[in-house]
C-alpha cells in the first residue's frame, strides 16, 4: 500500500510540472524561450553583415473586385505616371516607381519625416485569373487605379471514361 502511495505522489508531481511550464524545465539548463537566438544555432556572414542593398519602399494597396473586374488602387504622390512600371506575370501584378527627390529637403532640416522619396515597387498574387491583354491603368490625381478583367473560369465538365477492348 505505501508503494502505491508512493508511485501516486510521483505521477501528480509529474502531472505538476506539466501544468505549470516554468517548472517543466526547472530541471534543464537551458531554458527554451520564444527569443530567436539567430547567431548561435545559424552563424552565415552574408545574412549578418550589412549589406549595399538600396532600400525600397512599399506601397501600399487596396484589392477590390465586382462581377467582371478586379480593382487594385494606390495612392501615389509626387511621381510622373510615365515613370510607372506595371508587369503582369501570370497570376502576380508588380507595379515600380520612383518619387523624385525634387520635394525634399536636407536630412539635416527635418524635424519629422515620413514621405519617402526614391524607388518603391509592390508585387501582388492575384487571386484568380485575369485577361492579361486587356488590364488598364489609370492615374488621376495622385492615385493609380489598376483594372482587370477576370478571366472565365472554366466550367465543370463532365468527362466519359471509355471502355478499351
Amino acid at each position: 500500500m505505501q508503494n502505491k502511495k508512493q508511485d501516486w505522489q510521483q505521477h501528480l508531481e509529474d502531472l505538476e510540472k506539466h501544468y505549470h511550464p516554468d517548472k517543466f524545465f526547472s530541471d534543464q539548463e537551458n531554458i527554451p524561450t520564444n527569443e530567436s537566438n539567430v547567431r548561435e544555432h545559424f552563424f552565415a556572414p552574408a545574412l549578418t553583415e550589412e549589406t549595399d542593398i538600396p532600400e525600397e519602399a512599399q506601397l501600399s494597396i487596396d484589392i477590390y473586385q465586382d462581377e467582371d473586374h478586379l480593382y487594385v488602387v494606390t495612392p501615389i504622390a509626387g511621381i510622373n505616371p510615365k515613370s510607372l512600371d506595371i508587369s503582369l506575370d501570370k497570376d502576380i501584378l508588380t507595379i515600380r516607381g520612383e518619387r523624385n527627390k525634387e520635394f525634399s529637403a536636407d536630412p539635416k532640416s527635418y524635424i519629422y519625416q515620413e514621405c519617402y522619396w526614391g524607388k518603391f515597387s509592390r508585387s501582388v498574387i492575384l487571386p484568380l485569373p485575369v485577361k492579361a491583354t486587356k488590364v488598364e491603368a489609370n492615374f488621376k490625381e495622385g492615385v493609380l487605379k489598376i483594372t482587370l478583367p477576370k478571366e472565365e473560369e472554366s466550367r465543370k465538365v463532365e468527362i466519359k471514361v471509355k471502355a478499351s477492348d
